[in-house]
């Protein structure tokens, strides 16, 4: 959502997508500019359309500050699967005590998995995970942590059920 804050800056849309995003951050503009030190006085004016005229230093400080609510600052991993998994995946995931956000990257075919490991370590990405075969090319051409999605016995198990009852 701070990206598309970033984009409308300089637009008169710039106030509206900011409200938008600190309401989906359940904040108030009020709460989020003392959260994050800002100007109320600013935000309310940005936000009621009253000035689109204010200085770099406070747009960098509201982008940060989004940033900051929607976890920008935390490990991403990359999630290269199909479209439905890709829906199905959480947004983030906290293990031992770290959060880490779940950036889905839905790919068709083996190839483009490959091709979306190479661009999303590029991007920055600390960690991808995607399907076995594919991670096994996709480790040796990254300098990131690769993991294969690993398939227990019940999921292969209702997997196949599934399959047989339109057979």
């Amino acid at each position: 959502m701070w990206n598309d804050v970033l984009l409308a800056a300089g637009t008169e849309e710039f106030g509206d997508k900011l409200e938008e995003a600190i309401r989906r951050e359940n904040l108030t503009v009020k709460g989020f500019a003392e959260k994050h030190g800002i100007s109320k006085s600013n935000i309310y004016k940005i936000t009621s359309g009253e000035t689109t005229n204010f200085g770099v230093k406070t747009l960098r400080d509201i982008i940060e500050a989004l940033q900051e609510e929607e976890g920008y600052d935390r490990p991403t991993v990359g999630l290269i699967t199909t479209r439905s998994a890709c829906d199905r995946a959480p947004s983030e995931l906290t293990v031992e005590g770290t959060t880490y956000n779940i950036k889905p990257l839905p790919a068709n075919s083996i190839e483009e998995e490959i091709i979306k490991g190479v661009n999303a370590e590029r991007d920055g990405i600390d960690g991808i995970l995607c399907g076995p075969i594919a991670a096994t090319t996709i480790e040796q051409v990254v300098h990131v942590p690769v993991g294969g999605l690993q398939f227990d016995e019940d999921l292969m198990v209702r997997s196949l059920e599934s399959l047989v009852r339109r057979i």
